[in-house]
């Protein structure tokens, strides 16, 4: 997973997202696209009807809700929860996973492994565990399962994976309606 981490410029994938909220029974599927290049730019974008957009550019986020009409911008590293952990298991920080987190196998299934996370840090830590199931053959994620302290889960499945193809630099700038107020929370 190191090697891999290493050697990963540029990621684009579909993603299906599934939130379960434990206590009322629901589920809350969206589905869209990530765009990553490393180091330092990632564009999580939603499918319409949502749309919301995070934009990770060098040190700038933006978080575009189309439906309210603005666009939150920070500083990196200004944003509390759990963007840092979204991602886990992709790009650099491979190596650095048992430092953050307790790493076990839960089980192996043909081409995949599952790991289970658990942060070394409780009291800081968004999630209670993370699942993250790995193809051995690429040693990319293909699912990862967040598991919130009230016991409520996310859950990210991966697919059309495309590793180290171009991807457009204007994917990495945000491209805004007339009328958009933008808050600026770093000025």
């Amino acid at each position: 997973m190191k090697r891999a981490g290493d050697a990963l410029k540029t990621l684009s994938l579909r993603f299906q997202q599934k939130k379960h909220d434990r206590i009322l029974n629901e589920d809350e599927a969206t589905a869209g696209k990530l765009e990553m290049e490393l180091p330092g730019r990632i564009r999580w974008e939603y499918d319409p009807p949502d749309g919301k957009v995070l934009l990770v550019k060098d040190d700038k986020l933006q978080v575009y809700n189309p439906r309210a009409r603005q666009v939150q911008e920070l500083k990196r590293g200004q944003m509390k929860g759990p963007e840092g952990d979204l991602l886990v298991g992709f790009g650099r920080s491979n190596g650095a996973l048992p430092k953050k987190y307790e790493v076990s196998i839960l089980r192996e299934e043909g081409t995949r492994v599952t790991l289970k996370l658990v942060p070394r840090d409780a009291a800081t830590a968004t999630f209670t565990s993370i699942e993250l199931t790995v193809d051995k053959e690429r040693f990319l994620p293909v699912r990862t399962r967040f598991t919130e302290p009230n016991d409520d889960t996310v859950d990210l499945i991966f697919s059309d994976l495309a590793v180290n193809a171009p991807i457009p630099k204007s994917r990495f700038e945000l491209k805004l309606p007339a009328g958009v107020e933008v808050v600026r929370e770093h000025e």
